[in-house]
């Protein structure tokens, strides 16, 4: 006689309540349900009072069934698990005990999660897992590779319509959801079922691809590929995949693949939440003969599949049905405890459920893709390397200026530091002899005193023949219009006249104003600055005199000009930075 199973059902929800507690009832003969695990309190109750499960053996998590296992204070043989969330962790947590477990599946969002449920099977050398997929167990699906074999196979075309919740469950009158769980755990299994959602999915999948790679794939065309799975062996290339409408969410799924042999597959998945009833059909050809299944949904105990088979015999069609025995959900619980007590290999497995992941996940990215975008997470952009032509740009708008060093002050002309540190590389100027006699020099019309260069550090070197560039000059302001001063002749070059130093006054530099019997030069007002006398000495101010000219240089015509102002020693000029102030050749 068949031993009789002690059972213990992890999770009382909607699957449990309407598809497995109803055929373990049924089947007192080989399974008594010993435990009930639900973290839902009120469902707890609820769902051991109609089942029939003690109060003392009702728990609220795994690990406190495990404990009662620990202590003998409730035998179990093997376990349903039918959570509504992550399954991987319990999972585990039963398999280190040596307990079968029959899973409802998925029995994870990623090939991560699966992955640690098979290392475990491959390290201990015993299968514990057994996927809860009815229809691979239903005696019509078995029979199809019977009546056609798979070389023989022309095309499968398996179309699934799926209706809300009611017309598949309405019967059973399931408990509703645990929504009397304290705000802080429901969020936190929340949480826990989005990271591995997302992380099954891909980093640049949206909420919307989560939703179908969930709700689309892993709960409703994963169904389709374990049946053809079971009938015919694995789809192992997609050739095409469609999902519409869009925007709507499961919606339509429609793939067109090939099995191992290379045969066609077409499978069609519809959601259609207000369709009257369930369907579900499959249909094979051949050159010979064309095979119609119909499967009932699990949830319907008491329908059976049927399989009708049509084929051309001595002129006539013969059409040839059966009906199956026993529905899929009873004929899946005489299989698990098969496996459970003889060993018998179960037809998916751990690592049977990974492959079928890897090609779901193949799945919502070829419709992602069709939408012009990828499950991958965007790489950041690198950054860009700088041309050679911005670096150059970027030294010629930086000063000069040595590592190490800091920047020299400008020195202002005729004061003590310009006239004892000398520019390295260039000649001292001859002294020029001043006669005694030689009229007054008139200063040359300018419109500001040109800027005087930093001298180089004793210590740089002096190979260099172009001046180093130069900083961006400051903002100066526009100088008021004057009349255009009368052009002289044979003047003195620039460079060998010495612009007095400016006497700093309370708030700015200030600047002298010219003696009162200066010859073509107007007398400024009290508040306008003028020019100073060249020659006119200020107290506690060195500063070294004008050059006066030789003997035998003409004089410059005396004609008056307007007195123009100065702008203070420490704004550049604009207009005289391309002047060179080294000595010219002649003048030495």
């Amino acid at each position: 006689m068949p031993k009789t199973l002690n059972i213990a059902v992890i999770g009382a929800g909607t699957m449990a309540q309407a598809v497995h507690l109803p055929v373990l009832r049924r089947r007192w003969d080989r399974f008594t349900v010993t435990a009930l695990v639900e973290h839902s309190p009120r469902r707890r109750r609820e769902s051991s009072e109609v089942w029939g499960v003690a109060e003392e053996k009702r728990y609220e998590t795994v690990a406190d069934l495990i404990t009662a296992v620990r202590a003998k204070d409730v035998a179990v043989d093997a376990a349903l698990l039918s959570t509504d969330g992550l399954h991987v962790s319990d999972l585990l947590q039963l398999m280190r005990r040596g307990i079968p477990v029959l899973v409802e599946p998925p029995l994870g969002f990623s090939a991560e999660e699966i992955a640690e449920v098979a290392d475990f099977e491959r390290m201990t050398g015993r299968r514990l897992v057994m996927m809860a997929y009815p229809q691979q167990y239903d005696k019509s699906v078995i029979a199809l590779c019977d009546r056609i074999a798979a070389k023989d196979v022309r095309m499968i075309d398996h179309e699934v319509l799926m209706p809300a919740s009611q017309p598949l469950f309405g019967w059973a009158h399931v408990t509703t959801s645990a929504y009397d769980l304290p705000t802080e755990v429901r969020s936190e299994r929340r949480k826990s079922l989005q990271a591995a959602v997302e992380a099954g999915a891909g980093g640049g999948a949206t909420q919307r691809d989560r939703d179908l790679y969930v709700k689309g794939l892993l709960t409703g065309v994963a169904h389709q590929v374990a049946v053809i799975e079971r009938a015919y062996g694995p789809v192992t290339r997609l050739v095409a995949v469609r999902h519409w409408p869009k925007g709507v969410i499961p919606g339509s799924i429609e793939i067109l693949g090939e099995l191992e042999n290379g045969a066609p597959v077409r499978l069609v998945w519809h959601y259609l939440p207000f369709a009257p009833e369930y369907s579900e059909r499959i249909e094979v050809l051949s050159a010979r003969k064309r095979m119609d299944v119909e499967l009932p949904a699990p949830s319907l105990g008491d329908r059976r599949s049927s399989i009708s088979l049509r084929e051309k015999s001595a002129g006539a069609v013969v059409t040839t049905a059966s009906t199956a025995t026993a529905g899929a959900a009873e004929a899946m619980w005489e299989a698990f405890h098969a496996f459970v007590d003889r060993g018998t290999r179960p037809i998916m497995g751990a690592e049977e459920a990974r492959a079928q992941l890897l090609l779901m996940r193949e799945v919502l990215a070829a419709i992602v893709e069709a939408d012009g975008r990828s499950l991958e997470p965007e790489p950041e952009p690198e950054p860009e390397p700088e041309s050679d032509s911005e670096v150059e740009m970027e030294a010629e708008s930086e000063p000069d200026v040595e590592l190490g060093s800091e920047t020299q002050p400008v020195v202002e002309p005729g004061s003590e530091s310009e006239a004892d540190v000398p520019t390295e590389g260039e000649p001292e100027p001859e002294p020029v002899a001043e006669p005694d006699d030689a009229p007054p020099l008139e200063p040359a019309t300018v419109t500001d005193p040109a800027p005087v260069n930093d001298p180089a550090p004793a210590g740089e070197t002096a190979a260099a023949a172009d001046p180093a560039p130069l900083a961006d000059p400051a903002p100066v302001a526009e100088p008021e219009p004057v009349t255009e001063p009368v052009p002289v002749t044979d003047a003195v070059p620039l460079e060998d006249v010495s612009f007095p130093a400016h006497e700093p006054g309370i708030d700015e530099p200030g600047v002298q104003e010219p003696a009162a019997d200066e010859p073509g030069i107007d007398e400024p007002g009290i508040d306008e600055p003028g020019i100073s006398e060249p020659g006119t000495e200020q107290p506690g101010i060195d500063e070294p005199e004008a050059r006066e000219p030789a003997v035998d240089e003409p004089s410059v015509e005396e004609k008056p000009t307007r007195s123009l102002p100065t702008l203070p020693t420490d704004e550049v000029d604009v207009w005289s930075l391309d002047q060179d102030s080294r000595p010219r050749e002649g003048d030495r």
